[in-house]
């Protein structure tokens, strides 16, 4: 149901010029509330109440100390009232619609919005909650109308180009997505959220090495972020095997197929993170030369570092039978003392 229907004798309620004395207390009030003394906040609303207990800004305010409470019933309370007392109450109907977003009423929380920019138009935050309102219902092409009129009167509100870019996303529109995401971590250059939403982007636009930089900025922001911290290694992984340099090596070095080769591209792999395909190199390399002492160490430094110690061993032991530690003086030394730890 939306709020005009909630407020049927809105258009009747005359409401008196507010006593002194109430726009004293409704200053104490914001006061306090700007304190974050929410208890001392309410008393001086309620106080204010008592010399005029129609006025709307009073009961606004008392609506923020219940929704800042976590009270949200009293809060639409409070607001509703409000615009009983004044129709035009800009932030209560700005509060009313976000705590109905909050509890994915988006159609109430849209008709808040919706009334709030017909009190002013300049709005630009009633304008983007209104957007984001209309985008939640799925109704796309009116949201964007809206976020293209915000745009048009500022182009710099990031929120705004990230919502756009999300919902060219979910349209498959990824030039389109990557245009705003783009823009959006332009304006806001430290928001987790916003370079995860523009790497996404540019992975489905196959521009792998920009995703990458994307993800690491969200992951350096968020260390947490394991959505970040996957897709970075997804985007490094895809951003090297596309590189055509490394391409060009990686052809080459496969139809020269020996060992010495094989290994050389494993080290390539090893040095751009590509663990998979480095472990992969290596098998090939010892299959096709069981003797080449090399590639059962690069083997050995994968399996320790994956804490794989049975395999670390075997690997080991099979560079000290091919390897010499003349040839190897480090490498050697390395799997004696290796093989040594792991006999107690």
């Amino acid at each position: 149901m939306s709020l005009v229907s909630t407020l049927p004798l809105a258009a009747c309620v005359r409401t008196p010029p507010p006593h002194e004395r109430a726009l004293i207390n409704n200053e104490l009030c914001s006061q306090e509330m700007a304190k974050g003394d929410l208890t001392r906040a309410d008393t001086f609303c309620d106080l204010g109440l008592e010399f005029s207990p129609q006025y709307a800004d009073l009961w606004s305010n008392k609506g923020l100390i219940a929704m800042y409470s976590g009270r949200n019933e009293d809060a639409k309370k409070h607001f509703i009232k409000a615009l009983r007392y004044n129709q035009e109450h800009l932030q209560a109907y700005q509060n009313l619609g976000a705590i109905y977003m909050q509890e994915a009423a988006y159609g109430k929380a849209h008709d808040n919005f919706r009334r709030a920019l017909k009190v002013n138009p300049d709005n630009l935050e009633s304008r983007y909650n209104l957007a984001l309102s209309l985008m939640k219902m799925g109704k796309m092409d009116e949201s964007k109308r809206e976020l293209r009129t915000l745009l048009a009167v500022n182009p710099g509100i990031a929120d705004a180009h990230h919502t756009l870019g999300v919902i060219a996303y979910s349209e498959g529109e990824y030039d389109a997505a990557g245009e705003h995401l783009s823009r959006a971590t332009q304006l806001v250059q430290d928001s987790p959220l916003l370079w995860h939403d523009l790497g996404t982007a540019l992975m489905e636009l196959g521009r792998f090495p920009e995703a990458r930089e994307a993800f690491g900025n969200c992951a350096q922001l968020d260390s947490s972020n394991s959505s970040c911290i996957n897709n970075l290694a997804l985007a490094q992984r895809k951003s090297a095997l596309t590189d055509a340099a490394f391409k060009e090596i990686k052809d080459t070095q496969q139809a020269e197929n020996s060992a010495p080769a094989l290994f050389m591209l494993a080290r390539q792999y090893r040095e751009k993170g590509l663990v998979a395909e480095e472990e992969s190199t290596y098998r090939k390399c010892v299959k096709l030369d069981a003797k080449y002492a090399a590639c059962h160490y690069g083997l050995y430094e994968l399996f320790f570092e994956a804490h794989k110690r049975e395999h670390a061993q075997i690997a080991c032991k099979n560079f000290l039978k091919y390897g010499t530690s003349e040839e190897f003086p480090t490498e050697y030394q390395t799997c004696e003392r290796f093989l040594s730890d792991a006999t107690f």
